[in-house]
């Protein structure tokens, strides 16, 4: 049997605005394209309508942008094409697609205004056509439904946006009913296709840190308790990563969480998955967009496009915090950051910007030659690469998946060689970098899977439904890394130590300097500073 996985579509309604200071300011803070998803939606349905291969759809969540009305019914009409074209469509919703308050917001000229929302009570009847309808079983109260997609095949459609004690997952009660439907679905020899919105695997170490809040409520215990019960897998979305990430439980049983990227922002992709119910194995297909979106691209591609609506922002405000104050107040502002705290204390950060945008990767390679062991002549193609590009690639590599600088590489050794020194200078500090980040053992943990994705390939792989970590290991790449154990803590930390000591007599030079860099900055943009933006 054969599916199409899609995830996090975010439509969003034109009638919503699409002009004005507001929403301008919303599109360059977002990572996904806003005004032309319809377009690019419609893109990717027409796709996967062409591809008569199969006929299953199912969607895991934050169908809108957040929850407009508006944006429900039109993206409710896209799918009754696709399933007037022969399809069946199956779909969860998340914490994108209401407001319990009822209130959202449009935008109105300039101004962000109040506006009427979706309420997550009315996201069952809306959708009731999507799944429910044909539902088996149902949990009413997490929305969540069981469908019997072909003899042999079930479908848990989990929905995991409340556990009513303040996070996502799932309540009590409805775990309960999950064990209940699992041990039915065992007894009459069901395969189980489970998917929901929040991963329950970090898809990766980065993640864990700056992203905890944004996994399935509880997903330390529901890790365990999936594989122990027969769940072996669970197609996921939320994070935008496009990741296959696995665990094996206490018992020894494995446990993949397959997230797809969202498919209004980079990468864009969405998934076919084959199950092979004899062989005991689901091969997994990432698929992009063959034809560009009717969408305009400002002369670069669509995957271009993906990138610097993601990206480009990020780059165009370090750039300009290193040239010029009055444009790094705009970019930043569509970072929440007001223009007057960029007004007041830009200036320090300009000296910072400047160098890493004029830092190149030769540069960091001379520093990491006992490191990495390169010569010149090893690093020669990328030594004028900016590290401020390659930093934004490493981004790219986290959502995107498959990081593709393999340990042989210059780009890999120069990385690791400075991760290294990084630990080798906290070790020499007594700083015990895992008990503060509590994700990895040390920087270079933290890092590498930016680098080089040394797990499970994130795009196209065969994976045994059932499997041991011996298994597993012939998946994985077999790749070490070469770099050498720094030792350069040391030195760094007693070089400091001189710096500091001969520079003493300067320090009161270095403060009347930065006094009057102060009163300058404050004088030079005393009217910016009194403005109340």
């Amino acid at each position: 049997m054969k599916i199409t996985v899609v995830s996090d579509t975010h439509y969003y309604s034109k009638k919503n605005g699409i002009d004005g200071k507001a929403f301008i300011q919303e599109n360059s803070r977002s990572t996904n394209l806003i005004k032309d998803s319809q377009e690019v939606l419609e893109a990717f349905f027409e796709q996967i309508v062409e591809d008569k291969t199969n006929d299953i759809i199912i969607i895991s969540g934050d169908v809108t942008k957040n929850g407009e009305p508006d944006s429900h019914i039109e993206f409710i009409d896209l799918l009754r094409k696709v399933k007037a074209a022969g399809k069946r469509v199956y779909v969860i919703t998340a914490t994108h697609d209401f407001h319990d308050s009822g209130i959202g917001h449009k935008f109105v000229g300039d101004e962000k205004v109040e506006t009427t929302a979706t309420t997550r009570k009315e996201l069952w009847d809306l959708y009731y056509e999507f799944g429910p309808s044909e539902a088996i079983a149902v949990h009413e109260d997490s929305m969540s439904y069981i469908v019997q997609l072909e003899d042999g095949f079930r479908l848990f459609a989990l929905n995991d946006d409340r556990n009513h004690e303040g996070k996502s997952g799932f309540s009590k009660n409805c775990f309960k009913w999950i064990e209940e439907q699992v041990e039915d679905a065992k007894k009459n020899n069901q395969l189980i296709i489970p998917m929901s919105h929040h991963p329950v695997l970090s898809p990766s170490p980065f993640f864990s840190l700056i992203g905890k809040g944004d996994m399935m409520g509880d997903h330390e215990i529901r890790r365990e308790q999936f594989p122990d019960m027969g769940v072996s897998f669970m197609f996921t979305g939320h994070s935008h990563m496009h990741d296959v990430s696995y665990h094996f439980s206490k018992n020894n049983n494995i446990f993949y969480d397959i997230t797809t990227a969202a498919t209004v922002g980079y990468p864009a992709l969405y998934r076919v998955v084959t199950f092979d119910k004899k062989a005991g194995t689901m091969q997994i297909e990432s698929k992009h967009l063959e034809k560009d979106p009717d969408i305009q691209f400002n002369g670069k591609n669509f995957d271009e496009h993906l990138q610097n609506q993601f990206f480009g922002m990020i780059k165009k405000t370090i750039e300009a915090a290193a040239t010029s104050i009055d444009e790094f107040a705009f970019a930043a502002n569509a970072f929440s950051v007001r223009p007057k705290v960029v007004y007041r204390y830009g200036w320090i950060f300009k000296p910072v910007a400047k160098l890493l945008c004029k830092l190149k990767i030769g540069t960091v390679a001379k520093w990491t030659k006992k490191e990495t062991g390169l010569k010149k002549a090893d690093y020669s193609t990328i030594k004028d690469e900016k590290v401020i590009d390659y930093i934004i690639s490493l981004i790219q590599n986290l959502y995107g998946g498959d990081a593709p600088y393999s340990p042989d590489t210059p780009h890999y050794k120069i990385t690791m060689g400075l991760m290294s020194i990084i630990d080798s200078l906290l070790g020499v500090l007594g700083i015990k970098i895992g008990k503060i980040l509590k994700v990895t053992e040390n920087v270079s943990d933290l890092v590498e899977p930016l680098v080089f994705n040394s797990g499970i390939p994130d795009h196209n792989i065969t994976l045994p439904l059932k499997a041991t970590k011996e298994d597993i290991e012939k998946i994985i790449p077999d790749a070490k890394s070469t770099i050498n154990k720094s030792k350069k803590g040391l030195p760094i930390i007693i070089t400091l130590a001189l710096l500091i000591i001969l520079l003493i007599p300067l320090i009161p030079v270095a403060l009347v300097a930065l006094l009057i860099a102060y009163l300058c900055n404050k004088i030079k943009y005393a009217d910016k500073l009194k403005e109340d933006v």
